[in-house]
């Protein structure tokens, strides 16, 4: 398969030993398969919302505003978890499998999104550890890059290479999302607080979601 071009080799990380990967070389393929993976561990998402929530704050006929449309997810995660992770793949430690969240958190925008004809849709070629989901609704591209909370030396480079992915995309703003155990609202506070990158000029926006 690798002498025909179906996978490639990836190496992940700069400090040895590092880890190494075989992936499906085609975005086309990866694009397939990560949407066969969102339904199937995803089948049925529930009510998103109370249908008596007035959503002019998170969505109107013009713009998104992610900030709070992302802490609708994390309270309908917060209510729902129980049932919705049920037979969900678990690691040794018998803690959920951080992909788990990575493709609820798409089939929750995607079914969200279908009632006000915009979409979302999983960018690929990506790196191990993220993904990268693009809003469009209204004429306007939103950029998510979705990554687990390793520890704060990778979160501060997370950053950064949001802003230099964002201006690639041609937009000034990105938000990574960063799924973590558990956080206080003073770590919530310093480390989800906006910023602007000098050298790319885009403003990043990080957001924590709770996976306890």
């Amino acid at each position: 398969m690798y002498m025909h071009g179906v996978v490639d080799k990836e190496i992940a990380g700069h400090v040895e030993p590092a880890k190494r990967y075989t992936r499906f070389a085609s975005p086309m393929v990866q694009k397939r398969l990560f949407n066969y993976f969102s339904g199937l561990l995803s089948r049925h998402v529930g009510r998103l919302y109370d249908p008596l929530l007035d959503l002019e704050p998170v969505i109107n006929s013009d713009t998104i505003n992610i900030e709070t449309l992302l802490e609708l997810y994390r309270q309908y995660l917060k209510k729902n978890s129980q049932w919705l992770f049920k037979d969900a793949p678990r690691r040794e430690d018998m803690r959920i499998r951080e992909a788990v969240f990575h493709f609820n958190l798409y089939s929750y925008l995607n079914e969200f999104l279908k009632d006000f004809d915009g979409n979302v849709t999983p960018e690929f070629p990506t790196g191990n550890g993220k993904v990268d989901l693009l809003i469009r609704y209204s004429g306007k591209i939103y950029a998510l890059e979705v990554k687990s909370f390793t520890g704060i030396r990778l979160y501060r480079a997370a950053l950064e290479q949001a802003a230099r992915y964002a201006k690639s995309l041609g937009t000034t703003e990105i938000s990574p999302v960063f799924f973590i155990d558990a956080i206080d609202e003073k770590s919530r506070e310093k480390y989800g607080a906006p910023f602007r990158d000098d050298s790319t000029g885009v403003t990043v926006n990080p957001l924590f979601i709770e996976t306890k």
